[in-house]
C-alpha cells in the first residue's frame, strides 16, 4: 500500500510548528517501517527537515498563498507520478488544494482530510470582524470543496467530530485521537518538592492568540511567587514580567519533568497535545476547557486536572490549588498510567492503518 502524505503549514504564510505538524513528523515514519510505502509533500520547513532525517521520500511543496493555484497543480502533477492507493491530506491549506487537485480525476484516489481544528471555534473566538470574515470564507470554501471532491474525514477529538457532524453537517466522520510521542518515557515517581524552592508552572506550544499566551504576563504578576516557563514559538510577543522566562523551543518530555504544573490557557483547541503529555507523566494541568481540552483531561477532573474560565485571576486561583497539597502520589501514577496506555503511539498506527485498507 502506498500512500501519500501532503501538508502545507500556514497557507497564508505563517509557518508555524503545532501539535498537528508534530504528530506527522512522527507518524509517516513509523507507517513506513510497518511496510507502508510512503511519500511525502510537504513544506521545506521542521516538518520536511524531520522526515528528510527519517529518511522519508520527500518532496518540498508548499502552498504560497490562501489560494494557490500552481500548488494545487503541483499536487495533481505528484499524484499522477506517485499514483497513491491513498492521499491524506492534513490541516486546511492542504486539505483545500487537495480537493480541488483531485477534483478533476477520472479514476479517483481514494482521499483523507484531517483538519485538526474547528473552523467554527476559530470564528466564535475571532478577535476582529476582519478576522471572522476570513474564516467565515474558509468556512465556505470548505464546505462547498467538501461537496465537489468527496473524501474521509478524520477528526482527531470527539469535540472536533461533532463540530463537523454538527455545524458543517459532514456526515460519516472517523475519529482517532491524536497519539502520545513514540519516544515517551514512562511516568515517574513523584519526587517530593525541596522545601523552600519556588514552584515552576509551565505553558508548551504555539506563541499566539488562540492559545492564549496574551493572558501569560498578567497571570505571572498575579502569582509573583511562582516562577513561569514559556516554552514555543510564534508571532505574539510576550511582555516582560522578573517571574516570567521564554525559553523557547525544547525537549517535551524534558520540559515536563522540570515542572510542577502546566497551564493551558487556550481559546481554541482541537485536541490538547501539552495537556495530554503532562498528564502522561503525572504533571497537574490547570486548563480552559476549550474545544478539545475538556475531554483530554476528562479522566483526570478531580485529579490532576483543574478547568478555569480564560481570565489571568480565575487561571491564577486554580493553579494555586493545583501547586497545593492534596493529589497522592499514588493517585498520580495511576492516572500518569491511565494516559499512556489510552494515547499509545501503536494504538494510533494502527487505526490509521486500518483506515487506509478500508479505503483501498
Amino acid at each position: 500500500m502506498r500512500v501519500l502524505f501532503v501538508c502545507t503549514t500556514g497557507g497564508s504564510g505563517r509557518r508555524q510548528l503545532g501539535g498537528a505538524e508534530r504528530i506527522l513528523t512522527e507518524l509517516i515514519p513509523a507507517h513506513a517501517r510497518t511496510g507502508v510505502e510512503v511519500v511525502a509533500a510537504t513544506s521545506d520547513d521542521e516538518v520536511g527537515r524531520a522526515l528528510r532525517e527519517a529518511g522519508v521520500p520527500w518532496t518540498a511543496l508548499g502552498a504560497r498563498s490562501r489560494v494557490d493555484l500552481a500548488y494545487a497543480r503541483q499536487l495533481r502533477r505528484l499524484v499522477r507520478e506517485v499514483r497513491p492507493d491513498v492521499v491524506c491530506a492534513h490541516l486546511l491549506s492542504a486539505a483545500m488544494h487537495a480537493r480541488a487537485a483531485l477534483s478533476t480525476e477520472r479514476v479517483r484516489t481514494p482521499l483523507v482530510v484531517t483538519l485538526h481544528n474547528s473552523l467554527w471555534q476559530y470564528r466564535d473566538t475571532a478577535g476582529s470582524l476582519r478576522q471572522r470574515a476570513m474564516v467565515q470564507s474558509n468556512i465556505t470554501l470548505d464546505l462547498a470543496l467538501r461537496r465537489i471532491r468527496p473524501h474521509a474525514t478524520v477528526a482527531v477529538s470527539e469535540f472536533e467530530a461533532a463540530e463537523l457532524r454538527d455545524r458543517g453537517g459532514v456526515g460519516d466522520v472517523c475519529l482517532i485521537p491524536n497519539p502520545l510521542p513514540v519516544r515517551w518515557p514512562d511516568p515517574q515517581p513523584v519526587v517530593t518538592p525541596v522545601t523552600g524552592r519556588r514552584p515552576v508552572v509551565g505553558y508548551l506550544g504555539r506563541l499566539e492568540r488562540e492559545k492564549g499566551v496574551d493572558l501569560l504576563p498578567e497571570l505571572a504578576s498575579c502569582l509573583p511567587d511562582v516562577d513561569f516557563r514559556v516554552a514555543g514559538a510564534g508571532s505574539l510577543p510576550i511582555a516582560a514580567r522578573p517571574n516570567l522566562e521564554l525559553v523557547g523551543r525544547v525537549d517535551a518530555a524534558d520540559f515536563f519533568q522540570r515542572v510542577d504544573c502546566l497551564v493551558v490557557p487556550s481559546r481554541v483547541e482541537s485536541f490538547g497535545l501539552s495537556a495530554l503529555e503532562a498528564l502522561s507523566l503525572g504533571v497537574p494541568v490547570v486548563h480552559t476547557g476549550a474545544g478539545g481540552l475538556a475531554e483530554v483531561t476528562r479522566h483526570a477532573t478531580g485529579t490532576l486536572a483543574l478547568r478555569a474560565d480564560p481570565t489571568p485571576a480565575a487561571l491564577a486561583d486554580a493553579l494555586r490549588q493545583a501547586l497545593g497539597p492534596g493529589v497522592s502520589a499514588e493517585q498520580r501514577q495511576r492516572v500518569a498510567r491511565w494516559y499512556a496506555e489510552e494515547y499509545a503511539f501503536d494504538r494510533c498506527v494502527t487505526r490509521w492503518q486500518s483506515l487506509y485498507r478500508s479505503l483501498t
